[in-house]
């Protein structure tokens, strides 16, 4: 485009208006929009004019209603959210609140803490050394009354033997003492075979007595239970060691001479308990061999047993009784007896270390080793110095007893070595023909008389009478 006068091309940039036509060109564009705003205008104008002109239409019943219906429902809508927001709003504000409330105790209760913090450390270890003392203190008086009820045991089972008769006499010159009960002898074992079935029942039953009273008083449990004479229960009896406290009620072992009614008899075979050992006996020891071999190993059980719980207390309390795995010595009843319940000298075992014998047995120690026995200490009736425990354990452990069976095994043996001498029978004519008739032999070769033998020297004897000598039972 050019200038109709300059004929010169148009610059925006480089050639200012130089002519009207410039100028003209220049607002063109305005005078075009404001044309159109004011077509606008003027079609507004009259839109608006036609509708004032229209003459408004009366709303009918229905339409008033309905406009009604509508504005109560905005207004309780409105109403309804304003009272949520101010509901919302006292939520804020209470949350706020609280919420500046747990800050403010979260600062006081982190400032006790820093406060409590100072001097934590020394207000431990001062409580610590509180209950440590008070522990000790504890431990203390424990073992002071601890050593009160043993010294208390120890007064009632001596004041005990000494009411009951326990006394030692001293035969002649000699070292050698004579234990006595009741004022009767105590049985010795090695010797029952020369003394009466009287003083044997008598001497056993003060012994069974006395041992019950002692282990009441020291509220030690026996290995072998002891069942002392009470209702339809006349005589005293044991159990062995693996069917003591294993049983309920039990009926009185029978002698072999005595029956029992049909009815009786057959109760107890349906029970199955097994047979106390009597601590009695109605015969001569030599006859009852003889007569009634199952009660007479019965008998000897039963006091062998009855040995091996005065042994066994007299361990557990510290009693001197000899060499523990000696049968003179555990058989020894009546010197075992006095030991432990009026000659109460406390020993010391060589394998327990000296540092033990006051020790507390419940303080920790280093060594596994319990510390020793003494009179009343160790017992099933407390807590302290219990002997089913740890140490009470160990301290039975170290017993190393023999077993009750082998000491039965000796005894048997003393008392057939010690007893009469056999007699001699006279064997009739047909005695002999019986014996020497094929067929007939039952003992073996090897052990059978030289008269017997095939291969003996000579032929076999003849004669019309013999000498055989029997064997002991």
């Amino acid at each position: 485009m050019e200038c109709d006068i300059c004929h010169r091309g148009y610059d925006a940039h480089r050639l200012p208006f130089l002519c009207p036509v410039d100028a003209r060109n220049r607002v063109y564009e305005g005078r075009m929009r404001n044309a159109q705003l004011l077509l606008q205008n003027e079609a507004l104008q009259k839109q608006i004019n036609d509708l004032l002109a229209e003459t408004p239409a009366k709303p009918n019943r229905d339409t008033v209603d309905k406009t009604l219906a509508l504005q109560r429902t905005e207004e309780d809508r409105t109403d309804q959210i304003l009272a949520a927001a101010d509901r919302l709003r006292e939520e804020v504000k209470a949350a706020r609140a609280q919420i500046q409330a747990k800050r403010t105790a979260v600062a006081r209760r982190r400032a006790d803490l820093a406060a409590v913090s100072q001097g934590l450390a020394e207000r431990r270890e001062k409580q610590r050394k509180d209950v440590d003392k008070a522990t000790q203190v504890i431990k203390h008086r424990w073992s002071d009354r601890a050593e009160d009820m043993a010294r208390t045991r120890s007064f009632l089972c001596a004041e005990a033997a000494r009411l009951y008769g326990l006394r030692r006499v001293r035969k002649g010159n000699s070292s050698r003492y004579e234990y006595y009960l009741g004022k009767l002898p105590v049985v010795d074992l090695a010797t029952m075979n020369t003394l009466s079935p009287e003083v044997i029942s008598t001497s056993l039953g003060h012994i069974s007595h006395t041992l019950m009273l002692a282990s009441h008083y020291l509220a030690v449990r026996l290995p072998a239970e002891i069942t002392l004479p009470h209702r339809d229960y006349p005589r005293p009896t044991i159990f062995s060691i693996i069917n003591s406290y294993q049983h309920g009620e039990v009926a009185f072992p029978l002698t072999s001479g005595t029956t029992l009614p049909a009815a009786e008899h057959h109760a107890n075979d349906s029970r199955t308990v097994s047979r106390p050992r009597p601590l009695f006996i109605d015969k001569p020891l030599p006859q009852l061999a003889k007569e009634d071999p199952s009660t007479y190993s019965y008998f000897l059980e039963g006091v062998v047993l009855l040995a091996y719980d005065i042994s066994w207390l007299c361990c557990s309390q510290g009693a001197f009784s000899g060499d523990k795995g000696s049968f003179d010595d555990i058989c020894n009843m009546g010197r075992n007896l006095y030991n432990l319940l009026i000659n109460q000298q406390p020993l010391v075992p060589t394998d327990f270390p000296t540092n033990l014998i006051n020790q507390d047995p419940h303080a920790p120690s280093q060594s596994s080793n319990p510390p020793p026995a003494s009179i009343g200490h160790y017992s099933h009736g407390t807590m302290y110095n219990y002997l089913g425990g740890a140490q009470g354990t160990e301290l039975i452990k170290s017993f190393k007893l023999p077993s009750p069976v082998k000491l039965v095994d000796k005894l048997k043996k003393k008392l057939v070595g010690d007893g009469p001498a056999p007699d001699w029978e006279v064997l009739e004519d047909d005695e002999w023909k019986i014996e020497e008739a094929p067929g007939n032999v039952v003992e073996d070769s090897k052990n059978a008389p030289a008269a017997k033998r095939p291969d003996a020297a000579g032929s076999p004897r003849t004669a019309s009478n013999g000498w055989m000598k029997l064997k002991n039972r």
